[in-house]
């Protein structure tokens, strides 16, 4: 049965899923722009503006929602939406691979799971991390018609399949994700498709092969020393002494695993988490328990040990021995959150069939469906706007110096300069070296009127991170506001160099120029 053919005669079950979607999510349609990324990676973000300009970046993700834009505006609410929907259709397209692989019951069950995994909140309620919910789309389309070529022979379904990763690794050049989809792809065929291991079959993964080395070696260089340098000088991840990979396997696996299945303390920030030998010797044990059963059913069910390694593999960039991405970060497990529904799904009708409970598959769906939705329609609160969410995340990590930096811009935001420079001395105590925080206490100085103390902290951004443009910004204009225009073209021109063009700093650096000219 091909992939239309599945969706078309389950048109009903689709047309409830696309409802529940809609319930579930429902409170994320009157979110707002959150000063996590969106303001920089959307509000401010020029290609955005203009279709024509974001096709010449060749990423999906920015000609998308630059069509949004053309159309709704700015609108933080029809970019909700469109991340809706989009998930929408990634239930659609789980339930036809799922279907595929192993019928309807698993599919119906690996389909309602998965549209209220409470995990998937953080990609579909932070805007900036839409990318991850759209990949998906082409990573499942990737795997259907690789299945349909296994399953029918027909060589067309293997160059559509081929095709859309060509597509999908042009299209998200920038950014390393869709590398893992062609090792998903081996995977599933191994351990999923096949009943034991078949090296001949590597020949149908050679076109995925042969692109994915491809643009990797065109783009991986850049990219792992871009990735670097953006989190040692935006994010402030010291990678150089970092912890050894060895010792952070057991977090992010325990992390991956454990939020999945049980979703209870969901947060966007899990630095600064006080890790006490007990909980890191469960991490251990988890972990270890993982590795037994991808061996313990390589023989007794080798589905089981195809599923647990797809979930590792989906989130391979945590496991890189340099950091390039977050050992834990809830938008990385979008994937992995299908494959983990389509395991639960299978094993909910095995024990079923195996201990011949008659409704048990009907009662454990309904009661693990309830209570994902009910905890993610609750998650979907933090998402509505900055404050929720910086409460939120502050109650689960109470200790991350960047959520108190956060809610130190929502205060500055309401005018509370006074809770907001509380947040901002709270968030230094906690990273002495965080000039971002630096910059906001001085930023806050500024606004009420004392020049001493934000030049002091202002300079003392700079010295930390020269990259911190806005501090220079405002150096330059207290600079300009003294009649130092010698002092305030050095710092217009360092905006300059970090943002290249900005029109506001090249109108200030006209009227320094004036000055200097006139005198």
């Amino acid at each position: 049965m091909t992939k239309e053919k599945i969706l078309k005669s389950n048109v009903l079950f689709l047309l409830f899923v696309t409802g529940l979607v809609f319930l579930v999510y429902s409170n994320l349609i009157n979110g707002e722009f959150l000063n996590l990324d969106d303001i920089n990676g959307i509000v401010n973000n020029k290609p955005l503006m203009s279709v024509a300009e974001s096709l010449k970046l060749n990423d999906l993700t920015v000609i998308t929602e630059s069509i949004v834009v053309h159309f709704f505006g700015m609108n933080p609410h029809a970019l909700h939406i469109t991340s809706i929907v989009v998930h929408i259709i990634n239930c659609f397209l789980v339930f036809a691979l799922t279907y595929l692989l192993f019928g309807r019951k698993v599919a119906i069950i690996t389909t309602l799971l998965f549209l209220a995994q409470p995990v998937n909140t953080e990609s579909l309620g932070w805007l900036t991390a839409y990318g991850y919910i759209l990949r998906a789309v082409l990573t499942f389309t990737i795997l259907i018609f690789f299945i349909l070529f296994k399953k029918t022979g027909k060589i067309i379904y293997l160059a559509i399949s081929s095709a859309v990763c060509l597509f999908s690794l042009y299209f998200f050049r920038s950014q390393g994700w869709m590398f893992v989809t062609p090792l998903i792809l081996m995977i599933l065929d191994q351990f999923i498709l096949e009943d034991k291991i078949k090296l001949r079959n590597i020949k149908y993964y050679l076109p995925y092969l042969v692109m994915s080395i491809f643009f990797a070696a065109q783009m991986l260089p850049g990219l792992f020393k871009e990735r670097v340098v953006g989190l040692n000088k935006l994010y402030y991840v010291n990678t150089s002494a970092a912890t050894p990979l060895i010792n952070r396997i057991p977090y992010t696996t325990y992390m991956a695993f454990g939020t999945m299945a049980f979703p209870k303390n969901l947060s966007v920030y899990h630095e600064g988490e006080i890790l006490t030998s007990a909980k890191y010797a469960l991490m251990i044990v988890s972990t270890v328990t993982i590795i037994f059963a991808i061996f313990y059913f390589w023989k007794r069910n080798r589905k089981i040990t195809g599923f647990i390694l797809i979930i590792f593999f989906s989130i391979l960039p945590s496991f890189s021995p340099i950091i390039i991405a977050w050992t834990a970060a809830e938008r990385y497990l979008y994937v992995a959150s299908a494959f983990f529904s389509m395991m639960v799904a299978f094993l909910i009708l095995w024990i079923q069939e195996k201990k011949n409970w008659r409704n048990f598959a009907l009662i454990a769906t309904a009661v693990i469906f309830t209570t994902y939705a009910i905890r993610t329609y609750i998650r979907d609160n933090a998402y509505i706007n900055s404050k929720n969410l910086w409460f939120a995340t502050r109650i689960t990590s109470p200790y991350s110096y960047r959520v108190y930096n956060n809610m130190g811009d929502v205060y500055a935001s309401e005018g509370n300069q006074e809770l907001a420079l509380e947040n901002f001395k709270r968030s230094l105590a906690l990273k002495p070296d965080y000039a971002d925080a630096v910059h906001n206490i001085g930023a806050t100085y500024l606004q009420l009127g004392d020049i001493a103390r934000a030049k002091k902290y202002l300079e003392q951004s700079v010295a930390m991170n020269p990259l911190v443009f806005q501090a220079w910004w405002k150096l330059g204009y207290i600079a300009f506001n003294e009649k130092n225009y010698v002092r305030a073209k050095e710092c217009f021109e360092k905006v300059l160099e970090i943002k290249p063009g900005d029109p506001e700093t090249l109108s200030m650096l006209d009227r320094v120029n004036a000055a200097l000219a006139s005198k």
